[in-house]
């Protein structure tokens, strides 16, 4: 079995693409004998949902949640053959995030045993080992990790956390560079410096993404060079009021996308080559930013992000959330929060954090589990505002909405609501959005509307799955949207969603969910066409506005 890769794809039969409970992956790892002085940590990007890893059959780590990475050190026997064991669960249930309805079906008519997972979501739960796994090799002391606090004049507070076994004491020494010229220097673990005139980080359409490079050097008391690591970052501030959001002062307006880490064979198994081609086509519409829907990318993206100068509303994988009074779903809900931001911190290209999409919160209990989860949140870091997307609860009953910065929300006007009635839409949508902004006053965005389309249907007049259909459904809610932005009053929009992605089979789903404007092979459809001119448009009025 490759990895990384879903596995439920790669075979030819529907046990191994719809099965539910444990796989088990094995292999061989032989440590180079120059490296047995090294200390060794196994790093997994994401295995989804449930691990537990063996190293010669001994457990050496557990991790509950796909889609963010976890690591421990491990003492592997050298210049030998090391065997590394994973289990892997992907069963979901109410006690997991994102939740499933696990039903045993009883009775003469089904097998013994025999049970439902009902996702509590709207795509595939494509499991195994999804990304990269490493052995990271360092000596017996080495940089653990570093946390930056940057302002657009220039200043940097930074925090480096050393460890220092079997050492009495070390020399930190820090240093930021554009390309290879020195700019700045500082020692110690916790400190603060300064670059004079920086060139800040700006999203697409409104400058440059420039980078910066924060360079530290561990060194022992007698001088000599333990270990460095480098981290790339930018300077820039995120801000916002009730109407907007700000990127250095500057309104910002997201033009993006909804979208998943999903293709074909590989599932949500990342691949480069797949990166690569969304973020060009991404590009290629005008866009300027995405929201990780419904779980954190691979970290890869965020770095790229960062050199394209894209916008990325991170998420976490609490997706459909409707448990509020189990507390080992709050606690795990709070570590993933932890996990996703102590990966993400450094990333310029993060603009915001999103805690949740889609719950069910027209309920009084929302409001102290939201109220936990946030708290973490800004604990971590009060650099960027909070967010969740709504899209079951309406603005007159959510119990949670008042606790973040900016509001999100997912509307289907014209496909589940009112399907074919695409006169309406600029009306009801506009009311829709009005009704949040009245009651919250906070900026909002429109983060998911959109309708299937197969491109070999086609209609005169339109019908629903056709081209024709998912055409129109773009013009008139952009009516809607515009009429939002006149007013000032949107803080960007996000159609859904960027490419067709598989989901479990349905009524409603044609081989997977086909609001994409492009299909699951990267081909546009013509609503493509229209996107890309609304965006283009979009983007050169902004570009006057800031001139």
């Amino acid at each position: 079995m490759p990895v990384p890769s879903a596995f439920n794809d790669l075979g030819t039969d529907a046990g191994l693409r719809d099965h539910v409970g444990w796989c088990w992956y094995q292999t061989s790892y032989t440590l180079n004998l120059n490296d047995c002085k090294s200390r060794t940590f196994l790093r997994f990007g994401s295995v989804n949902y449930a691990a537990f890893v063996f190293v010669n059959g001994k457990q050496v780590m557990s991790h509950i949640g796909g889609h963010l990475p976890f690591e421990n050190e491990i003492t592997f026997k050298c210049g030998s053959t090391n065997q590394i064991t994973v289990a892997v669960n992907n069963t979901l249930s109410a006690n997991t995030i994102p939740p499933a309805e696990f039903t045993y079906k009883t009775g003469e008519a089904y097998p013994p045993g025999f049970f439902v997972m009902t996702p509590g979501f709207d795509f595939f739960n494509y499991a195994g080992i999804l990304r990269s796994v490493y052995v990271v090799k360092v000596g017996r002391q080495f940089v653990q990790s570093i946390k930056l606090d940057t302002n657009v004049d220039g200043s940097v507070l930074y925090e480096v956390k050393i460890d220092k076994t079997g050492l009495n004491g070390v020399d930190v020494v820090v240093s930021i560079l554009d390309g290879v010229e020195v700019l700045s220097t500082a020692d110690g673990e916790t400190n603060g410096l300064k670059v004079v005139n920086p060139k800040l980080w700006w999203p697409r359409g409104y400058g440059d993404a420039n980078l910066y490079t924060f360079k530290v050097h561990l060194k022992s008391k007698k001088g000599d060079l333990i270990d460095a690591y480098e981290e790339v970052f930018g300077f820039r501030k995120i801000s916002f009021d009730s109407n907007s959001l700000f990127i250095n002062d500057k309104k910002f307006y997201c033009l993006g996308f909804g979208m998943h880490e999903d293709s074909e064979l590989r599932g949500r198994g990342f691949d480069r080559v797949v990166m690569t081609k969304d973020l060009n086509l991404l590009e290629w519409t005008n866009g300027n930013c995405y929201r990780t829907s419904h779980y954190p990318y691979d970290e890869e993206r965020a770095y790229e992000a960062d050199r394209r100068g894209i916008a990325v509303i991170t998420e976490t994988p609490g997706v459909g959330l409707k448990y509020w009074n189990k507390p080992e779903l709050l606690e795990l809900h709070k570590k993933m929060v932890r996990e996703m931001i102590t990966r993400d911190k450094n990333h310029p290209s993060v603009i915001a954090w999103s805690m949740a999409n889609e719950p069910w919160s027209a309920t009084d209990k929302a409001t102290p589990y939201f109220d936990a989860v946030i708290k973490v949140a800004r604990e971590m870091d009060s650099s960027r505002p909070i967010t969740a997307v709504y899209g079951p609860t309406k603005s007159s009953d959510d119990k949670s909405a008042h606790l973040l910065d900016f509001i999100c929300i997912n509307r289907y006007y014209g496909w589940y609501i009112n399907m074919g009635k695409l006169s309406i839409i600029n009306s009801t949508l506009s009311f829709d959005l009005m009704g949040w902004k009245n009651k919250f006053d906070k900026a909002i965005m429109l983060t998911e509307y959109g309708a299937d389309s197969l491109p070999s249907l086609s209609s005169l007049p339109s019908s629903d799955f056709t081209t024709e259909y998912q055409d129109e459904l773009l013009v008139e809610t952009h009516k809607a949207l515009d009429f939002m932005r006149a007013r000032g009053q949107l803080a960007g929009e996000m159609i859904w969603n960027f490419a067709d992605f598989m989901t479990d089979q349905a009524l409603i789903r044609a081989l997977g969910n086909r609001k994409g404007i492009f299909t699951r092979q990267r081909q546009p459809k013509p609503s493509a066409f229209i996107l890309k001119k609304r965006y283009e448009v979009i983007s050169k009025f902004n570009s006057k506005k800031k001139s």
